[in-house]
């Protein structure tokens, strides 16, 4: 029995969700080849497939079950279904006999604050549920109602309802006039959310903007991780590469703080020059090896990233500081494989 089959005969409907480098949406048929091992886990992070299943039963209003799972893979992204079946038969005692403790479910997992808060907005639109009271109290604020400074009243919620529903309200113009006047804290969490959406032209030139602005003020390792994720499922795909090249150009993107954000949120964008300029600056970045052997290898599970990689590991024009760091990647994997391809 898979997951799919399990829900499928309680009579209730899902929808499931990739949350692994941003929540996005999965058709029903491809989790459904995943988990007959017919289909490898296109998004995978840090080896898992880390998935949301959200599931109702349209005969009985306002009842919804949701199960966060961090499903482990093989080399090749193929679902391992021992731990899966594991849940399975933790749900199956659970239905059984309800009223007993039966402890946490294997391959659970708890997502931080705001990817709790963005997934609850995601839901609610899904079950086709009203906001929250947190949604006006955002929108009052990014219309700058209720005082740029006065941002310690908002809730996560609120502003993950306005970015999931960037289509609704003229959320988008919205945002676009405000993220340029917003303090770091707020902006921040809102350029976060922005992974999960995809900015129009309007607001990525908003965007743009004020990530010029900071740049020219001297921003920390987490403002330019957050400007890279917000930007990186934006319209503008030439814009995006462009900024990237101007993120990984300042100093500060030796942080590993925003090396991983670009790695895990921007990896479309890996190629070529850009990627090579990313490498150079994660074979420098502050944290030393052990940071660049985790970020590659973590690259290098996505489809069409390790051939990507290796064009670049072969360059002549590397320097001598992705020399060394390729140099101690390649004998640590000679170490544990016997070879290396």
């Amino acid at each position: 029995m898979t997951i799919s089959q399990l829900v499928e005969e309680s009579g209730a409907q899902m929808r499931i969700f990739d949350l692994g480098r941003r929540i996005t949406k999965i058709s029903k048929k491809d989790f459904a080849d995943f988990e007959q091992l017919g289909k490898a886990y296109p998004t995978p992070y840090l080896k898992h497939a880390w998935v949301a299943v959200l599931s109702w039963n349209p005969k009985k209003a306002g009842q919804h079950n949701i199960w966060f799972l961090k499903l482990p893979l093989d080399e090749q992204n193929i679902l391992q279904p021992g731990p899966r079946d594991a849940f399975l038969q933790h749900w199956l005692r659970v239905v059984a006999d309800p009223d007993k403790e039966h402890g946490e479910a294997p391959c659970s997992f708890k997502p931080d604050q705001n990817r709790m808060a963005y997934f609850h907005a995601v839901s609610l639109m899904t079950l086709g549920q009203p906001t929250t009271q947190y949604y006006a109290t955002a929108r009052a604020y990014l219309s700058g109602d209720l005082g740029w400074e006065n941002w310690q009243q908002l809730g996560l919620q609120g502003l993950a309802e306005v970015v999931a529903r960037i289509s609704e309200d003229n959320n988008e113009k919205l945002l676009a006039q405000a993220i340029g006047q917003m303090p770091a804290v707020p902006r921040n969490v809102l350029l976060g959310y922005l992974e999960n959406s995809q900015p129009g032209h309007e607001l990525t030139v908003a965007i743009n903007d004020c990530l010029s602005t900071v740049v020219a003020a001297g921003p920390q390792a987490a403002d330019l991780a957050a400007f890279a994720r917000a930007l990186s499922n934006s319209v503008n795909e030439q814009q995006r590469q462009l900024l990237l090249q101007a993120i990984l150009a300042h100093p500060v993107s030796k942080s590993v703080e925003v090396l991983a954000a670009i790695g895990s949120r921007c990896w479309h964008d890996l190629e070529g020059e850009l990627l090579k300029a990313y490498l150079e600056c994660l074979a420098v970045n502050e944290q030393g090896d052990n940071a660049f052997m985790a970020l590659v290898a973590d690259l290098m599970t996505l489809a069409g990233m390790r051939e990507r990689i290796l064009t670049v590991f072969r360059s002549p024009e590397r320097s001598e500081a992705l020399s060394s760091a390729i140099g101690k990647l390649m004998n640590l994997v000679s170490a544990s494989t016997g070879s290396v391809q």
